[in-house]
């Protein structure tokens, strides 16, 4: 490789970490200034993790790889691992999407039972709208009971799902770099990765908090090498403020009981905000006050559509992401077969 192609490389790669941290800064300012892992943040995560791999894809086409080396198996376990997350990712968010049909249903429920509670009662048709009544709040208690044990179920069941992938995903706050990493290797590309898996080990570890399960990660913050020296230091800088805003924030939100069953659990703020809901409407049914249904089923329901909103721009990203990987290793497969140098 000429001096000329090889300083071509380096630009090209510094070009590169300085647009991950740029993406990472816009990111830590999404969790300082939004609820903790609600929709923006989710939001911006996933493109984070979007562009960064869709600009590794086209670096390698610029670093002029030999065809049919250890390069295209690393990267194709890479994308490999991205796409086995997406999988999970996508199981979890459409279990949470589900709850969120759950609790509109209870909503639903509240509502037709305070206007029949408030409804005027004709001397002749007492009893049988007391019986209605009655049976309207057994319908409710029946759906509130309902949506308790989908919200426990949905996290037992996610819990279960990313504890049995965690480690083939490499799911991890922090990730340094390797002590035997040789960064250099194919004109820098084993850089470019190393730093692009350091990334992507953070998003889908944030990214599986807020969908599959959330578990302490003390002290894995800034623990890590960020690879100042070598992706240069607003990288590094950017991705272990981002690192050590996300365990704080984890930590806060734990601290106030956001995560449901000591801290575990789906930690999606739509999610936590939908499950307090019902709570609330829980103990709004059980006193009986027409007021206080009124308020419990008009919440319900706005944190219930709230919650299928942010689920469905989740999983719309998330099969976004995953076509776009599988679109990238097709593309490289072919620049590989066609004899690219």
């Amino acid at each position: 490789m000429s001096v000329k192609a090889a300083a071509a490389s380096s630009s090209t790669a510094a070009a590169f970490y300085a647009t991950l941290a740029r993406g990472l800064d816009d990111l830590d300012r999404s969790l300082s200034t939004s609820a903790f892992l609600s929709l923006p943040s989710l939001r911006c995560a996933l493109s984070l993790l979007r562009a960064a791999h869709a600009g590794l894809a086209r670096l390698v086409a610029s670093l002029h790889l030999p065809g049919g080396a250890a390069w295209l198996d690393e990267y194709m376990d890479e994308a490999s691992r991205l796409c086995d997350a997406c999988r999970a990712l996508r199981q979890g968010a459409a279990a949470v999407e589900g709850y969120a049909a759950t609790a509109a249903r209870l909503a639903s429920l509240l509502s037709q039972h305070q206007h029949a509670a408030a409804a005027p009662a004709a001397a002749s048709s007492h009893h049988v709208l007391h019986v209605s009544a009655r049976q309207q709040q057994q319908a409710v208690a029946r759906a509130i009971g309902v949506c308790r044990r989908e919200a426990v179920a949905v996290m037992e069941e996610n819990r279960a799902a990313v504890e049995a992938r965690a480690e083939a995903l490499a799911l991890r706050l922090a990730e340094g770099v390797p002590a035997d990493a040789k960064l250099g290797g194919f004109n820098g590309f084993r850089g470019v990765l190393c730093a692009t898996r350091m990334l992507t080990s953070f998003l889908l570890t944030l990214l599986s908090w807020g969908v599959l399960h959330y578990w302490p990660d003390a002290g894995a913050a800034g623990a890590g090498d960020c690879g100042a020296a070598y992706f240069g230091a607003a990288f590094a800088a950017a991705l272990a403020r981002a690192q050590q805003r996300a365990a704080a924030e984890a930590g806060r939100c734990v601290a106030a009981g956001g995560g449901g069953g000591g801290g575990a659990g789906v930690m999606m703020y739509e999610f936590r905000r939908a499950r307090a809901a019902v709570e609330e409407a829980k103990e709004a049914a059980e006193r009986g006050a027409g007021d206080l249904m009124a308020a419990a089923a008009a919440e319900v329901g706005m944190r219930a559509g709230a919650l299928r909103t942010a689920c469905e721009d989740v999983l719309a990203m998330i099969d976004d992401l995953f076509d776009e990987v599988v679109e990238a290793r097709k593309k490289l497969l072919d620049l590989c077969s066609g004899g690219a140098n």
